[in-house]
């Protein structure tokens, strides 16, 4: 702005030849002054700098008299923990070496009566493998099992592996936050989406699914993603194996490709993920006696694998983790908890049991590997009812009250009031 009114001022100075300039004759008038003119400026500015400050201190005042209530937790929100400035890559799980559970021969019976139902629906009982994990009594905890020290496929029981390493690393803080994941996290649990398993799987392994790799790269690559092998192997999980991704994935296929292949292609990967009953019992076993990752993190995975039993909950929904499983034949008024898998070959469930009065309280998990298993839609419920029947030895009474309240806003952990 100040170039151009030089550039005017030069041309106003300047001599034109053989051309006089005319000034046109300008009137002037008087003006009255604008009322407003009068008014005193820096005063006015004064009282409202005052003004200011009385409402700020007044405001001050009143909240530190009165402060607001804290909001309070809603239960089905999960609690976000706070970040830890640690990125240790070779974080393991907390619980070092198996619970001290004591064998049982009244738990031993009742595992050979559940392998007798198996048998006499014609199923083959060398695929069937069960461990039965007694809570009830706080001195001791009891365990017996049928084939339960077999590695087996567990299809999408995978997943509750993979939801304790994602909260393991979660709070050594080499996942940042939990919050982006939550919706991938509950979907992988509640209705066992293989996308969002997929995406957990990336974060905890730091891997990606893709084209093929070279060698070089693809030895990085599997090192990355065994990490999920290695951070239960080094507390007992023996033998393990999660490195495989369930499928299909939307935009990746029905079966592993590129990368994901040459990993089931490399023989120590090649027969895919493997676990056994006792390795799954014993893990929601440690979830619902608050020792898995922490008390906070093994409260956050409880509610994840929470089910309402009520039928109005899961009767009209789509493969909805109940019909032909372990809790389809349960009363409805308990707290139950679970992660099933499924494929054409398969049939697989573990699943955590606590009656309103505490009479029975039990970890069981059931794996068929078989299609005989997955074709049976009655062997799973049959085998639940007649544990939870030799458990609780009493009928219960339900209520509608009691369903709704108890299964979505409990989380009866081992050793609580709840």
């Amino acid at each position: 702005m100040a170039y151009i009114t030089q550039r005017r001022r030069s041309v106003r100075n300047s001599t034109v030849p053989n051309r006089s300039l005319r000034r046109s004759p300008v009137r002037v008038g008087t003006r009255t002054p604008h009322r407003l003119a009068k008014l005193n400026y820096p005063r006015i500015i004064f009282l409202i700098a005052l003004l200011l400050t009385v409402n700020w201190t007044v405001g001050a005042l009143s909240k530190l008299l009165f402060p607001p209530a804290k909001p309070q937790p809603q239960t089905q929100n999960i609690t976000i923990s706070a970040p830890v400035v640690e990125t240790d890559k070779t974080v393991v799980y907390n619980i070092k070496t198996p619970p001290n559970l004591a064998p049982s021969q009244d738990l031993q019976t009742i595992i050979d009566g559940a392998v007798d139902i198996a048998k006499n629906q014609g199923l083959p009982t060398e695929s069937l493998s069960i461990t039965l994990i007694d809570v009830s009594k706080s001195a001791t905890h009891n365990i017996a099992g049928y084939n339960n020290t077999k590695l087996r496929f567990p299809a999408s029981v995978a997943k509750l592996f993979w939801m304790v390493q994602f909260f393991g690393y979660a709070e050594k803080g080499y996942i940042p936050k939990e919050s982006p994941f939550y919706t991938d996290l509950s979907q992988m649990l509640r209705i066992s989406d293989n996308d969002s398993a997929s995406r957990i799987v990336d974060a905890i392994t730091k891997t990606e699914s893709g084209e093929k790799l070279d060698k070089s790269e693809l030895d990085k690559w599997v090192e990355k993603r065994s990490q999920v092998n290695q951070f239960f192997e080094k507390s007992g999980y023996t033998g393990i194996n999660l490195t495989t991704k369930n499928y299909p994935i939307t935009g990746i296929g029905e079966e592993p490709t590129g990368r994901d292949l040459q990993l089931r292609e490399n023989p120590a990967y090649s027969k895919g993920n493997f676990v056994t009953t006792d390795q799954t019992a014993r893990l929601m076993y440690e979830i619902y006696t608050k020792q898995a990752i922490s008390p906070l993190a093994s409260t956050k995975m409880a509610y994840l694998l929470t089910r309402d039993l009520n039928p109005k909950a899961w009767k009209n929904i789509d493969y909805n983790s109940v019909a032909g499983f372990l809790g389809e034949s349960l009363p409805p008024d308990i707290y139950y908890a679970s992660k099933v898998g499924y494929t054409s070959r398969s049939r697989q469930e573990v699943a955590f049991v606590r009656t309103l009065n505490d009479k029975a309280i039990y970890v069981l998990a059931v794996f068929g590997d078989d299609p005989a298993y997955s074709k049976n839609e009655q062997v799973f419920p049959k085998i639940s009812r007649y544990i939870f029947d030799s458990l609780n030895q009493t009928p219960l009474k339900s209520t509608s009250e009691k369903i709704t309240q108890f299964n979505q806003l409990s989380f009866p952990m081992v050793g609580t009031n709840n």
